[in-house]
């Protein structure tokens, strides 16, 4: 039935008003919401009534908010991809949020391009970085690299950035 009123408002525009898609049981709040929907200033088309409320199919800008609190990474940083793209970006701005120890996997690891300069960038900003060469799609290679995470530093964060 909702395909063929799209359809009826495709082919006759002059005739067009609104599709409106009732719940399964009404009640009185589902009456309001009716009502409301088919006031002259309502500009919707199409309108979805549930018991959660009136739902349409425009989509809006949601309001900008501020976090209440800032997190701080703690222990250890997981960056799987942590040599390149996103994972540097990633890594860097953990290092200017204080995370004391990132450690970055690839699956060239020391040997990436551009990995020794940024372990030298990410420790002058004074954190403990680690890179491990380590494909994360072999459980292996996984377990074997989350049982050298240090004590003093234990995993708290897992970011995958890997391709």
């Amino acid at each position: 039935t909702w395909g063929l009123g799209r359809v009826a408002a495709l082919e006759h525009p002059h005739l067009w008003a609104q599709l409106i898609d009732l719940p399964p049981h009404i009640d009185h709040h589902t009456l309001t919401r009716l009502a409301t929907t088919l006031t002259p200033h309502n500009n919707e088309d199409q309108t979805a009534i549930r018991t959660t409320g009136t739902h349409t199919r425009r989509l809006t800008h949601a309001p900008t908010t501020t976090p209440t609190t800032t997190w701080q990474p703690t222990g250890t940083t997981l960056i799987t991809g942590g040599t390149g793209g996103i994972g540097a970006v990633l890594a860097r701005w953990l290092a200017h949020q204080g995370a004391p120890h990132l450690h970055l996997t690839s699956r060239r690891g020391p040997h990436a391009p551009g990995a020794q300069q940024l372990t030298q960038e990410l420790t002058q900003l004074g954190t403990t970085v680690t890179i491990t060469a380590c494909d994360v799609s072999d459980p292996h290679q996984l377990r074997n690299l989350l049982d050298t995470i240090p004590d003093t530093h234990p995993l708290t964060t897992v970011i995958h950035a890997a391709g």
